[in-house]
């Protein structure tokens, strides 16, 4: 992200530099009705244990909500699973601003109409169903463990009706989640969402916490520029009678001969064009996604994205689908919100990525992510937690953008993506926040907040 001259952080992102947090996402409970194999719940060594946050804990966070403008009661588990949901919706709406808005993400099954009824008279405004297949009969598909989406046209019924008996503006929305095996679905899915009174569409890919997933990640983790100047040496090396691709066998093989010098010659060149434009590239993904770009699979995943924005528009539906690709510049959204993450056992987190400790699969290979906590509730407030040098500290660095671009260094991936050997203390840069491999940075994965 270029810097703007003269402005200091405070300027160009006041929200996260305020007195308290502008966005929390508080992770009510862990504790879910169901086992989804994409959840990072089930990946291994995974430290999220079923527990509920405690009322009296939420209500800690009274002094925080007076200045919160979006606040999502959700993290890991199913909300709807907290007996108290509705007197923490109530206990925030009485205390945010009057345009602060109150949601959650669900998998929508333990709706009532009762319950419906009460959330809603309670102030939660915004409700986003996740809706991962409409197909039953694809048994790789999760269709929260229903044959049919009846239980779910009963849920955006329930709200529907909620809404209209309250008086009261609420937002419908569908969860959807690109992977191989259901992304063709995505365009009737928007249809039978518009056709059950849902106004936005979040799409995201998945992250995969299971080396069994990687393969359904559809996501390109190269950078739009680095795939452009990977095009341009593919176009130079053809002028020039070699093949880019060639070049790997080449490296393994002890032998010389003038084409492989004179291609090794031409890397040489385009890694010099890569770093005079200051664009990090990874020239073995950059093959391999070339090659993935040219299959039939990918020009139809390129159809179906453009036809679902078709579709939404004519609908009248916000699709919000993420980029096949990764943005050039990282970007964290999260800092630049002043958004903060609770845990169900009230720890302080400052994002989706660092909220849990987990494995993960990024670039190919096993990511031990390690929780990031700056305090507790239950022992400190939050105003205090955040103000904090620690946390204040943090966001600031991570604003700076100074780290790398770990996808696209052709060093990855290197322990620090690993995060085996020894706890992140800093990047190759000197940076000490873990954010340069960050699939929400990189414009991957999205989310209510």
């Amino acid at each position: 992200m270029l810097k703007k001259a003269g402005k200091s952080h405070a300027q160009r992102f006041p929200k996260s530099f305020q007195d308290y947090p502008a966005r929390l996402q508080v992770e009510v409970t862990t504790r879910c009705n169901m086992n989804c194999s994409m959840c990072v719940k089930y990946a291994p060594e995974s430290e999220i244990h079923d527990r509920d946050l405690s009322l009296d804990d939420f209500k800690r966070l009274g002094p925080a909500l007076n200045h919160c403008e979006k606040l999502v009661l959700n993290g890991i588990g199913e909300p709807l699973l907290h007996p108290d949901l509705a007197a923490m919706a109530s206990f925030a709406r009485e205390r945010m601003p009057e345009h602060g808005s109150i949601g959650f993400q669900t998998n929508g099954l333990l709706f009532t109409e009762q319950r419906a009824r009460e959330l809603v008279d309670a102030g939660v405004d915004t409700f986003c169903v996740s809706v991962d297949s409409l197909d039953s009969s694809d048994a790789k598909g999760e269709l929260h463990g229903q044959s049919s989406t009846d239980r779910l046209v009963r849920t955006f019924s329930f709200l529907n009706e909620a809404g209209r008996k309250s008086g009261k503006k609420i937002k419908l929305g569908a969860e959807f989640v690109l992977m191989a095996d259901t992304y063709k679905q995505l365009p009737e899915v928007i249809r039978w969402a518009a056709g059950q009174g849902a106004e936005f569409i979040l799409c995201s890919h998945v992250l995969a916490y299971h080396q069994s997933m990687q393969d359904q990640s559809l996501f390109n983790p190269n950078s739009s520029a680095a795939v452009e100047l990977f095009e341009k040496w593919k176009k130079t090396a053809r002028e020039r009678g070699y093949d880019l691709q060639q070049y790997f066998s080449y490296v393994w093989n002890p032998g010389r001969s003038m084409k492989r010098e004179k291609l090794f010659d031409l890397i040489r060149e385009m890694r010099a064009d890569a770093e005079k434009q200051d664009v990090w590239i990874n020239l073995r993904s950059l093959a391999d996604w070339d090659r993935k770009s040219q299959t039939k699979e990918y020009q139809q995943l390129r159809d179906v994205c453009d036809r679902s924005r078709k579709l939404a528009a004519e609908l009248g539906v916000d699709l919000r689908l993420p980029s096949l690709m990764a943005e050039n510049e990282l970007r964290c959204s999260f800092m630049e919100d002043g958004a903060a993450f609770i845990t169900s056992k009230g720890e302080v987190s400052p994002c989706q990525f660092l909220w849990h400790s987990c494995t993960c699969y990024l670039d190919g290979s096993e990511k031990l992510l390690r929780q990031k906590k700056f305090g507790n509730i239950a022992e400190t407030g939050l105003g205090e937690i955040w103000k904090g040098a620690p946390y204040a500290g943090f966001r600031t660095e991570v604003l700076e953008y100074e780290y790398p671009y770990c996808s696209n260094c052709p060093m990855v991936p290197c322990d620090d993506i690993i995060g085996r050997d020894n706890e992140f203390e800093y990047d190759c840069l000197g940076v000490e926040v873990p954010c340069g491999h960050c699939p929400w940075a990189m414009g991957g994965l999205q989310c209510l907040m």
